[in-house]
This record gives structure tokens, C-alpha cells and sequence, in this order.
């Protein structure tokens, strides 16, 4: 898995391509650490090119959307295809995230302009 990280006017982007798996979790949670402790509260997680993600991979996503939402910030996923978007719901949560299909529907419906990786 490779982690991508752009960041503009406090805006954060972290692009994941590759499965989300028990082994790279820890890549993931340093990337979100990184950008809190610069003050980055912005966060958007392009999930467009992850094919995969287990139960493990979902309770790393809850844990950093709930360490962010603490700092007062917010964390969107823009691109999960069908699969994720299957195990977003059975695990019950899907109503957590701010979910988007892709950059341009998330730009319409929050008007911000991330900066792409």
C-alpha cells in the first residue's frame, strides 16, 4: 500500500493506493498523526484506488475519524467503490463518514477545494 499527502491552505489530502490491510494500518495512522499535529483538521481520505479493506481496516478508519473529530476537525472519504461502501454499512458505519463518490461531488456539497496528490 502507498500512502500520498497534499496539503493547501489547511487542507489535507491522503490518497491510499493499494488494500488497506492489518499491515499497513500503522502507514495510515502516521499519516492522519502527522497532519494533526501540524494542525491539518481538514482531512479527506481518497479511498478511489483501495480494492480492499477487512473489519481491522474499517476500526482504524472509526478510530481516526473519532482522534480527528476530537481535535475539532472533520474526515471525509471521497471514492470507495461498492465493496467498501457494502462493509461501511453492514458494520453500521456509514451514517459516521462523510461519504462521496468523488472529489467533484464533495466540492459541490461542501465547497471546499482540496489539493489533489
Amino acid at each position: 500500500m502507498e500512502i500520498g499527502i497534499e496539503i493547501k491552505e489547511k487542507f489535507s489530502w491522503i490518497h491510499v493506493n493499494g488494500d488497506l490491510s492489518e499491515g499497513d494500518l500503522g502507514k495510515l495512522g502516521n499519516a492522519v498523526e502527522t497532519l494533526m499535529k501540524k494542525g491539518y483538521l481538514h482531512v479527506v481520505l481518497d479511498l478511489t484506488d483501495v480494492p480492499y479493506m477487512n473489519a481491522k481496516g474499517l476500526g482504524a478508519l472509526v478510530n481516526h475519524w473519532t482522534h480527528v473529530r476530537f481535535k475539532r476537525g472533520d474526515l471525509r472519504i471521497v471514492g470507495p467503490n461498492s465493496r467498501l461502501l457494502h462493509l461501511f454499512r453492514v458494520m453500521g458505519v456509514d451514517a459516521l463518514f462523510d461519504i462521496y463518490q468523488d472529489v467533484h461531488e464533495m466540492m459541490e456539497k461542501t465547497g471546499r477545494l482540496p489539493a489533489i496528490a
